[in-house]
């Protein structure tokens, strides 16, 4: 796991923000968790994905349940919120960024941390969302580091 991106600390109480990023099947939602502790919270596109308790992927609700998940994020920062955390799969840059700048901007200090990338056999068996093996591997053709 790789962590980095920890540029702004303060001299007052020290309030954090996670940013996840990770295939899926990479470990994410248990660093997540284990990081927000009992005083955190986390925020998950995949959350908005639920119905009645089941997952159900649709594609056009994409942008919609990422920009509610951003809003979120934001509102937890907003309330000031000791630890906040991401756990999307933010393969590309521009999609954890803007979780930061709100971080930062709040005056958080920011953690992004990178989880290993699994193989693909590995992400298959692994992912809770049953993602497809032909969606695992364009993250891994798009990922950026």
């Amino acid at each position: 796991m790789l962590i980095w991106g920890v540029d702004n600390v303060r001299e007052t109480a020290m309030k954090v923000a996670y940013i996840m990023r990770g295939l899926p099947g990479s470990g994410k939602t248990t660093i997540a968790r284990a990081v927000a502790g009992s005083n955190g919270v986390i925020h998950s596109t995949d959350d908005y994905f639920y119905v009645d308790g089941e997952y159900r992927f649709v594609g056009e609700k994409v942008k919609e349940y990422h920009a509610l998940n951003r809003q979120a994020f934001a509102d937890s920062i907003a309330r000031g919120k000791e630890i906040v955390v991401c756990d999307n799969t933010n393969v590309k840059n521009a999609h954890w960024e803007p979780y930061a700048k709100i971080a930062r901007e709040a005056g958080y200090l920011v953690a992004v941390v990178t989880m290993p990338h699994p193989t693909l056999e590995e992400a298959l068996a692994r992912n809770t969302h049953n993602a497809p093996a032909c969606d695992i591997r364009h993250m891994m053709d798009e990922w950026e580091n």
